[in-house]
């Protein structure tokens, strides 16, 4: 079975990450592109072999059968496009975040289950392979009991989103955070139960007067652990990162890198620390092992956190299955967003 889909939003994301994807599906047939900017989805379309190209989101619903429709659009217009199509009976794949508040998710919420219609929001980095290897080391106990998760996502200072006053990212409640912070919540929320923001600081040190804050450090509880993050958009580096505490062994991920470091307990004598030097130069060797498949599958297009989570979204609609991400998940990173975002001044 093939399944028909269409995307709304030919901006980046959808042109660096979604289109390739489900391109290289070969149980996706990609059946049309819109943008409300029509030379942008000519332009996409002309790109990635697409048969038809709308600059009106209705009458794409109108006119194609579509099984599905992906939502890459800004976050100001997820609720109402989610909405019409769910309206028009497709399942709906969309970009995070899900809403710009918890009552745009709810009526998202109604909508996929009056008209018995799937809602996934992309959250890509929980199908990052190292992200998935922490969660088994927590969840099998290896680790220890857990005590401590720390997220660190780094928004590269001349990034569109940092330099570009006019960028949409800056018209959310909470400006740029509301657009970033999704990512390391959901990382924390992931491993952390019930997580709530006890304290969020936040402060201003560049000149860009479009943002009100570009650095935030959030603490949060939870009933398993402590959670943090560290946000920001000052570092001439970007990526994010995690660390995570347990009582037997400390974590040390790197999303971008796709590399996991595992920190034992050891003395602090000279042979505890040659031999903790030894287990960490061994882990590095096999970290630069593996680098070779994981080129190869840049090459082949797979080896993106977005194929992982976008495929396994497909085989959830194939198999009648639960998606990689459910509306209700989205809904509580919504909730959890606002909160920390009602903190930043």
């Amino acid at each position: 079975m093939v399944l028909r889909t269409g995307i709304v939003g030919a901006g980046q994301i959808a042109v660096e990450s979604h289109l390739p994807v489900l391109k290289s599906l070969d149980n996706v047939e990609v059946a049309a592109i819109c943008d409300k900017n029509g030379s942008l989805a000519s332009e996409a379309a002309s790109r990635f072999r697409v048969s038809n190209s709308y600059d009106d989101f209705r009458e794409m619903l109108a006119r194609e059968k579509l099984d599905f429709v992906d939502i890459c659009t800004p976050p100001k217009i997820h609720a109402s496009q989610s909405v019409q199509a769910m309206e028009a009976g497709c399942h709906v794949l969309i970009e995070k975040p899900m809403a710009t508040g918890v009552h745009e998710a709810d009526e998202m919420l109604h909508s996929s289950k009056k008209n018995s219609v799937r809602l996934c929001v992309v959250h890509q980095n929980l199908c990052n392979p190292v992200i998935m290897k922490a969660k088994q080391l927590v969840e099998t106990g290896e680790i220890g009991d857990l005590l401590n998760v720390l997220a660190i996502t780094l928004e590269g200072k001349n990034s569109e989103l940092c330099s570009r006053g006019s960028h949409w990212c800056h018209a959310l409640p909470g400006g740029i955070f509301f657009e970033i912070l999704p990512h390391p919540v959901y990382m924390v929320e992931s491993l952390v139960e019930n997580i709530e923001p006890t304290f969020v600081l936040s402060r201003k040190l560049s000149d860009k007067t479009w943002m009100k804050s570009d650095e935030v450090r959030v603490c949060m509880s939870g009933k398993n652990g402590i959670g943090g993050i560290v946000a920001s958009c000052n570092s001439s580096l970007h990526g994010d990162y995690v660390y995570i505490l347990g009582t037997k062994l400390a974590l040390e991920l790197d999303l971008w890198g796709r590399t996991l470091i595992e920190h034992k307990p050891h003395t602090m004598s000279a042979l505890g620390v040659g031999i903790k030097n030894l287990r960490l130069s061994t882990q590095l060797f096999k970290i630069l092992g593996s680098t070779v498949s994981t080129s190869i599958n840049a090459i082949l297009g797979k080896a993106s956190a977005h194929y992982a989570f976008i495929s396994r979204f497909v085989d959830s609609l194939l198999q009648d299955s639960k998606p990689p991400t459910t509306g209700e998940d989205g809904r509580e990173n919504v909730r959890i967003l606002e909160e920390i975002c009602k903190q930043i001044t």
